[in-house]
């Protein structure tokens, strides 16, 4: 008993030894002109922080609880009780402090602090800043707002996220800095416009301004600066631009706006598109009008034209597991056996990648002849992709003006020959998760010695980047679910010649695709089968050839005024008029138009049109014919 009394005795005098010295270094810390701040706000990272314990200044330095401040930043942390010295690491590095000594340890080199840790009723202390700091933080004080507000390269510590995409006119860039977003405006480095549109350039000048060059125009934007010069005039903007880490960061709408174009930033893709239409088209937009058309008669006459053949590659549009469950796949193909010098065709194709990969989509020709080579005398084409649903504008508009205009990018297998068995590829391209892929190719196809050509057409898939003329599969199935085309017909030209109108009479209107046209492009008579084919009535990919015949019985020069219009969804194409092609923007039905006019001289006359969709709608287009 006597034994467990002075047991007692010795650990309770431990105990009030243990509990006056922390009252001492309490009296003494407070005696060194500690001040509590309990209304400074910590922000780590975009997270304010929570401190139970009472937040210390000392000497205009903040200290925060040890085990609280290290927990906050991700760090690990030793207590040594003999030497009083906290031993911290993170992302490789390593920073002893110990209470009350104003020389620290980082990775094992002594540094001088400004204020040193220390014991504040029973907790032990560390300076904020200089623990924030030397574990690679930036630290930024608000007198304010009383906020301290710290940045950590936490690389190695956390998930890296999704880098910021930028699309510029349909060119896929993975930044190397983040689109900043200030008040609900979007401003991104001005350098990302000059390095990747043609005819650009960007300056820094003498006064720190920036000065941005595009196709002839100049902006100059100053930090912090709502003035903007253009082409030297002063122009007064809402946003300021902004210096971050040495980068002219400018209002991206202001400038998509002035050079003329369009924007869109899915934020919670962390993907901006930027189409400036000087770069994008080669034509300029017809102006929208309102107002209301009366319902069109069907074209008496219509009938294919032309020796280049359409093999259409839209069905499965969603490429899916459940309908690609393998690694490769033909998405569609087309046999081609011909005694003709020269075999010319157009492969047209729309695809949406649902596999959540990346995927590798390719033009593929296989020489079935058991004799006879054949040559690729000329291949030319054009493939767009978007990761938005303005699928008709960057996709399907972007075609359309490359098509009429003559436009269509020679491709590197121009001039290939392929031997009797072997397989060679035409066109690859790689497609991103929950990206649209539209294309257009133009192949002509010749017998090396003369003879009889026998090949196969393919568009195929790969998951695995396999080697694409490896794939000789059959076509998928056909996607029930999803009516869209797949097959291929004699002629990628539609020819109509309209009734012909009669000038001062009133307004007729003619629906270039209906019941009594839609037999061109039917399921029974696509030219391949195999495994399925789905007719094409809004006939994707076509060309159309219109002519409107004009008589004029008093010989006085009319005008004559020509409306197009959507008959079967949000229409848009591409028109080429007198030698000149012009886009046609969004048009919903039978509301919205466009229109042009025509100078008719003598008492006959005819106008030609030359047309392509672009894409997204059932019906093509509607075309009115008036006396202005």
């Amino acid at each position: 008993m006597l034994n467990k009394l002075k047991a007692f005795c010795m650990v309770a005098a431990l105990v009030f030894a243990f509990i006056l010295s922390g009252q001492t270094s309490a009296s003494a810390a407070t005696d060194k002109g500690i001040q509590i701040r309990n209304n400074v706000t910590i922000n780590i990272d975009g997270e304010t922080i929570q401190i139970n314990d009472p937040i210390l200044s000392k000497a205009d330095h903040l200290l925060l609880p040890m085990r609280a401040l290290y927990e906050a930043i991700g760090a690990s942390v030793d207590w040594s009780k003999e030497n009083n010295t906290a031993t911290a690491y993170r992302n490789g590095k390593v920073i002893n402090l110990t209470i009350d000594s104003m020389t620290a340890l980082v990775d094992g080199q002594e540094v001088e602090m400004d204020v040193a840790p220390l014991i504040y009723k029973d907790r032990t202390y560390m300076p904020l800043r200089f623990v924030s700091e030397n574990f690679d933080g930036n630290v930024a004080w608000d007198p304010d707002t009383q906020t301290v507000t710290i940045l950590l390269d936490d690389s190695s510590e956390k998930p890296q996220e999704d880098p910021y995409i930028l699309h510029v006119n349909n060119k896929r860039i993975v930044m190397d800095d983040p689109i900043v977003t200030k008040q609900s405006r979007s401003y991104i480095p001005a350098d990302y416009l000059s390095d990747y549109l043609a005819d650009s350039a960007g300056n820094w000048l003498p006064d720190k301004s920036f000065e941005l060059q595009i196709a002839g125009m100049s902006l100059v934007f100053k930090d912090g600066s709502n003035n903007v010069l253009i082409n030297n005039e002063s122009v007064t903007i809402e946003e300021q631009p902004f210096i971050q880490k040495g980068k002219m960061y400018v209002p991206i709408t202001f400038v998509v706006n002035t050079l003329g174009g369009n924007l869109r930033y899915i934020s919670e893709k962390r993907e901006m598109y930027i189409y400036v239409y000087r770069y994008m088209y080669t034509s300029d937009f017809l102006e929208k009008s309102f107002g209301t058309t009366s319902y069109p008669q069907p074209v008496p006459s219509a009938r294919l034209e032309g020796d280049r053949d359409l093999m259409v590659s839209d069905n499965p549009e969603n490429l899916t597991h459940s309908l690609l469950p393998k690694s490769n796949a033909t998405l569609a193909q087309y046999q081609v056996k011909s005694t003709s010098a020269t075999n010319k065709h157009r492969i047209f194709g729309w695809h949406l990648n649902k596999l959540g990969t990346e995927v590798k989509i390719g033009i593929t020709i296989e020489n079935t002849s058991s004799s006879e080579s054949i040559k690729v005398s000329s291949s030319k084409g054009i493939t767009q992709m978007s990761g938005n649903n303005w699928i008709g504008h960057d996709i399907g508009l972007s075609i359309a003006d490359a098509t009429l205009n003559g436009k269509l990018k020679r491709s590197d297998s121009t001039g290939i020959v392929i031997a009797p068995g072997e397989t060679k590829v035409i066109e690859t391209l790689e497609l991103f998760p929950d990206y649209v892929v539209g294309f257009l190719h133009d192949i002509d196809i010749q017998a090396v010695n003369g003879g009889s050509t026998d090949y196969m057409i393919r568009t195929v898939l790969t998951k695995s980047n396999s080697d694409l003329t490896k794939i000789k599969t059959d076509a998928v199935a056909i996607d029930e679910y999803a009516k869209h085309p797949r097959g291929a017909w004699p002629s990628a030209t539609i020819l109509a010649e309209l009734p012909e109108y009669t000038v001062d009479t009133q307004e007729v209107g003619y629906n270039l695709s209906n019941g009594r046209t839609d037999h061109l492009l039917t399921t029974e008579n696509s030219l391949s089968q195999i495994n399925g084919a789905l007719g094409n009535p809004g006939h994707f990919g076509m060309n159309y050839k219109v002519s409107i015949p004009l008589v004029n019985d008093s010989g006085k020069t009319k005008t004559i005024k020509v409306k197009l219009t959507g008959r079967g969804g949000l229409y848009s194409g591409a028109v080429k008029f007198n030698g000149k092609v012009y886009l046609v923007p969004a048009l919903r039905t039978s509301s919205e138009y466009v229109e042009f006019e025509y100078k008719m001289k003598g008492s006959s006359d005819k106008i030609e049109l030359e047309l392509i969709h672009a894409g997204g709608v059932n019906l093509p287009v509607a075309i009115y014919v008036e006396t202005k």
